[in-house]
C-alpha cells in the first residue's frame, strides 16, 4: 500500500471519528454549572463596578478561579478552592513585595530581575509548603499584580486580587453545592437502592 493510500485511509478514519463525536455531543451538568459560575462572576463584577460598591474589581481572576474550581464533586471543588486560595496568598504577598521594592528602587532592569526571582521564589515556596497545585494560580496572581498598572498601592492591589480570586472560588463551590450536587445525588441514589 502506498503512502498516499495510507494517508487517505487515515483521513477518512479520523473524519468518521470526528463526525461520530459531533453526532454524540452532549452538554454535561459540569459544563452548565461552569457557565453559570462564570455568569454569576460577571454579574457580581458588573454590579460592583457599575454602582461603585468597590473599586478596581477585576473579573479575570474571579472567572478564572471559578472555572478552575468547578470539579466533578463538591469535595474536590472545595479542595481545589483551598489550594487556589493558598496559591493566591503566596502570589499576592510576593507580588506586593516586588511592587514595594520597585517603588523604592525605580530601576527597570532590577524590576525584571525581581520579577523573575519572584516567580522562582513562588514556585519554591509552594513546593516547600507542599501545595504544588497552587503554583499556577499563585503565578497568575503574581503576574497580574506585578504587570498591571494600578493607581492603588501594593497592599491594596494585592488584597484586591486575593478578593477577586476568593469571590470566584466561593461562587463556583456554592453553585456546585446547590445546583445538581454530584455528592448529594450519589448519596440519594445509594439510599434509594437500600
Amino acid at each position: 500500500m502506498g503512502k498516499r493510500t495510507k494517508i487517505k485511509k487515515r483521513i477518512r478514519k479520523e473524519r468518521k471519528q470526528f463526525l461520530h463525536r459531533i453526532k454524540n455531543l452532549s452538554v454535561g451538568m459540569r459544563t452548565v454549572k461552569t457557565g453559570l459560575a462564570v455568569l454569576v462572576c460577571m454579574i457580581v463584577y458588573f454590579f460592583t463596578n457599575k454602582y461603585e460598591l468597590t473599586t478596581n474589581f477585576d473579573a479575570f481572576l474571579g472567572v478564572t478561579a471559578a472555572i478552575i474550581c468547578m470539579q466533578d464533586s463538591v469535595k474536590t471543588s472545595v479542595t481545589m478552592g483551598i489550594s487556589r486560595l493558598q496559591g493566591t496568598v503566596v502570589g499576592a504577598v510576593l507580588g506586593m513585595l516586588v511592587l514595594m521594592l520597585d517603588q523604592v528602587l525605580h530601576y527597570e532592569l532590577l524590576y525584571v530581575a525581581t520579577f523573575v526571582a519572584g516567580i522562582i521564589l513562588l514556585i519554591l515556596i509552594c513546593n516547600i509548603l507542599d501545595i504544588n497545585k497552587a503554583i499556577v494560580m499563585g503565578c497568575i496572581v503574581f503576574c497580574i499584580i506585578t504587570l498591571q498598572q494600578t493607581q492603588s498601592g501594593p497592599i491594596f492591589a494585592s488584597a484586591q486580587r486575593f478578593l477577586d480570586t476568593a469571590v470566584g472560588i466561593v461562587i463556583s463551590v456554592a453553585i456546585n453545592h446547590f445546583i445538581h450536587n454530584p455528592d448529594k445525588n450519589a448519596d440519594d441514589e445509594s439510599t434509594d437502592e437500600e
